[in-house]
């Protein structure tokens, strides 16, 4: 019997990681999928699709970005044009500044909803650990991510020598790390559409306890 990757509940379904919706059709055969129950399986179903928003549009288009955005995103905010308006409340105008410090203009940026994002990443580095090493991640916090880090240049040649995992070329890979002497230290680099990272560490929680200590209210801006 196969056992939930989040919870360790009997999994009578198999769940995508990352989730299946951010992938434009035709759809690779490469997906990850883990074994789950039910209830995990749809845990974050409401935020996966946010989390296709901001995966799809952050940065400057690329061709696989494009398609996912005319397939899925802009046919679901004429279904659901509450979502489209909820999105655009965090639409403002912000100052841009060359490297020099010169002001160069304002352009649109956008406020998103940490709080929707953290859940999804938690829940796609939890399957990614299961499926690397075959076992659940337990007793360990997923960290708050960090979206787009700039990785100083020194760091760049380790970062680039940790295993790639290239799922869907275009679309979605990641790179990660585990440390061999405390198997619930692991780092992740998860990369969608060549434009849009999130890099978060896992650790053994002291309190033993698998939830984060993620603020719901957290706003960020791109």
């Amino acid at each position: 019997m196969d056992f939930c990757f989040n919870c360790g509940r009997p999994a009578d379904t198999r769940d995508h990681v990352p989730p299946k919706g951010v992938f434009p059709r035709p759809r690779p055969t490469t997906l990850i999928t883990v074994p789950a129950c039910k209830t995990c399986n749809e845990l974050t179903k409401l935020q996966d699709e946010y989390f296709r928003w901001l995966v799809a549009t952050v940065g400057d288009a690329t061709p696989e970005a494009v398609k996912l955005i005319g397939q899925r995103i802009l046919p679901r905010f004429r279904e659901k044009p509450a979502l489209l308006r909820e999105i655009m409340k965090g639409a403002r105008q912000v100052d841009v500044y060359s490297p020099g410090g010169i002001w160069v203009g304002r352009e649109p940026a956008f406020e998103y909803d940490r709080g929707r994002i953290q859940p999804v990443v938690e829940k796609t580095v939890k399957g990614l650990y299961f499926h690397e090493f075959g076992q659940r991640l337990e007793m360990a916090v997923v960290k708050d991510f960090v979206l787009n880090p700039k990785i100083p240049e020194e760091n760049i040649p380790a970062v680039a020598g940790l295993p790639l995992r290239d799922v869907a070329p275009g679309v979605f890979g990641y790179r990660f790390y585990c440390d061999p002497n405390e198997k619930r230290a692991s780092l992740w680099l998860l990369m969608f559409f060549e434009k849009t990272l999130f890099f978060t560490i896992t650790e053994q929680n002291a309190d033993g306890n698998e939830k984060g200590d993620v603020d719901q209210n957290y706003q960020n801006c791109y």
